[in-house]
């Protein structure tokens, strides 16, 4: 019975421990939460930039509709399942097989946000474009900034 208690504590030291160092090694991300930070999202980056350009009510309503697009394909996205186990075949090793089949869930979410992009600059007018891509920019800018 006191074995069982001593190793019962040892586990729970152990796991605390780690769960402690782990979140106290995250403070250098200045978080312990691993999900995005709000306002961070590409929709939100997008919205924010696009809400600086003057935009008329049926221009609204068109973006509207396409960050909505945006969402609904990188919602389908998240869902992808990556199963590369078809790049070991018998006893030999499908280097490329493997890399294209890792690589599709990232691809997809490059494609689907060039396709926002795309649809966003269709809607904009010539004017509206500079000050999208200067109010879009100009975080992205920043970050590249702080990080040299």
């Amino acid at each position: 019975m006191v074995k069982k208690i001593l190793i019962g504590m040892a586990t729970a030291s152990i796991l605390f421990g780690t769960s402690a160092s782990a979140c106290k090694m995250s403070h250098l991300n200045k978080s312990c939460n691993y999900s995005k930070k709000a306002g961070h999202s590409t929709t939100a980056q997008v919205i924010k930039a696009v809400s600086m350009t003057g935009l008329s009510a049926a221009q609204t309503k068109r973006i509207a509709d396409g960050i909505a697009d945006y969402e609904a394909q990188t919602a389908k996205i998240k869902k992808m399942k990556i199963f590369p186990v078809d790049s070991f075949i018998n006893d030999k090793f499908d280097e490329k097989r493997f890399i294209k089949e890792m690589s599709e869930k990232y691809i997809a979410a490059v494609a689907a946000k060039a396709a926002l992009f795309e649809y966003v600059f269709s809607v904009l007018d010539t004017e509206q474009r500079k000050i999208f891509k200067r109010a879009y920019t100009a975080p992205l800018i920043e970050k590249i900034i702080k990080n040299y």
